[in-house]
């Protein structure tokens, strides 16, 4: 699987823990160059610089997805992605 994704840039929400970091760091595993976005920045630094740690490329971008005006100005930014992984989730805990 290495390398089958070289040259792609993956966006992958939700990734500063869980499922979307595993899938963030699988992600570069594979090649991609992948772009971390979650509303805590200093944990998708910290996740972004543990996956260039290992030589692959990452780069963090704090978004909260339920702000559209953030979410089209990033899209616009980052240009062409081929890939979107919408992870990013939320709970209301509560009767």
């Amino acid at each position: 699987m290495a390398g089958c994704l070289e040259g792609k840039v993956v966006v992958v929400t939700g990734a500063g823990r869980g499922i979307g970091l595993g899938a963030a760091a699988a992600l570069a595993e594979a090649g991609a160059e992948v772009v971390l976005t979650a509303r805590t920045r200093p944990q998708i630094e910290a996740a972004a610089a543990a996956i260039r740690g290992r030589g692959q490329q990452a780069r963090a971008e704090t978004m909260d997805v339920t702000d559209t005006g953030r979410v089209r100005r990033l899209i616009g930014d980052l240009g062409p992605f081929e890939i979107l992984v919408n992870n990013a989730g939320g709970a209301r805990h509560g009767p």
